[in-house]
């Protein structure tokens, strides 16, 4: 019955310091298959890589993120023949092609970058590695250095699509490890400067059918300010103090 008497005036206190010690959440709507990253504070996705919404000439200009665009990054294809497809970016003939994604103006206090990639291929007998290959593999450049550091971490998933040309679905298979997550944290990689601005390179086979990109910067967990953790305690003080008074009544 407690809980009646301090909805008017103690619960707000108590919902006001929870809130600002709980800090924002970032959900990711680029992809089904993406992961939320704990502690972004800036998320760019890139979901809509089609030949309804791009070409290849604002392609290889760059182009800005369409679905969550709290970082500003800008991705362009810098070499090769991928175009924007029906359902994503393809390429048929050629080499392959090589891509950057840039952040000009990087978060505060970055501390970790995660960039998500969702690309079917084919590592068996077709040999389709996408960014998998050696040569491939994303690489991390900082404060206009060319530094290409490797991930210092790295995760991929297999799962079921449906495919660009045939537009029939093609169930899990390990030969297409689609769905890969390069994680840079910066301390572990000696990285002991501000970072400013960065950018990530990366290249993708023929065949390779791209359907979406997203980049996440991080901070660490922030740590509760004095007067938001006196907020909190005075919260908690107020209720203890009117349940003893109601228990006294008693």
């Amino acid at each position: 019955m407690i809980h009646h008497r301090l909805r008017p005036f103690a619960t707000p206190l108590l919902a006001a310091a929870c809130f600002a010690l709980a800090g924002s959440a970032y959900a990711s709507t680029t992809h089904s298959a993406f992961d939320d990253i704990e502690n972004s504070v800036a998320t760019d996705g890139f979901n809509n890589l089609t030949a309804a919404r791009i070409t290849a000439t604002q392609l290889a200009a760059g182009i800005a993120s369409n679905s969550e665009t709290e970082g500003g990054a800008i991705l362009r294809r810098t070499s090769g023949g991928a175009y924007p497809a029906s359902s994503g970016l393809y390429q048929f003939a050629g080499n392959g092609s090589t891509f950057e994604m840039v952040v000009s103006d990087a978060v505060d206090g970055l501390t970790s970058i995660v960039f998500q990639t969702y690309i079917n291929v084919s590592t068996g007998s077709n040999g389709i590695y996408g960014v998998l290959a050696a040569n491939n593999l994303p690489r991390l450049s900082f404060n206009g250095g060319e530094q290409f550091l490797l991930s210092s971490s790295q995760a991929s998933e297999n799962l079921g699509y449906t495919d660009f040309f045939t537009g029939e679905f093609v169930a899990s298979d390990p030969n297409n490890p689609n769905h890969l997550t390069f994680t840079w944290n910066l301390a572990s990689l000696g990285v002991t400067v501000p970072v400013d601005s960065f950018r990530i390179t990366f290249a993708t086979d023929n065949h390779a059918q791209s359907q979406a990109f997203q980049l996440d910067q991080l901070v660490a967990a922030p740590v509760p300010e004095p007067q938001t953790a006196a907020l909190l305690l005075g919260g908690m003080a107020v209720i203890t103090l009117v349940a003893r008074r109601r228990t006294r009544q008693h």
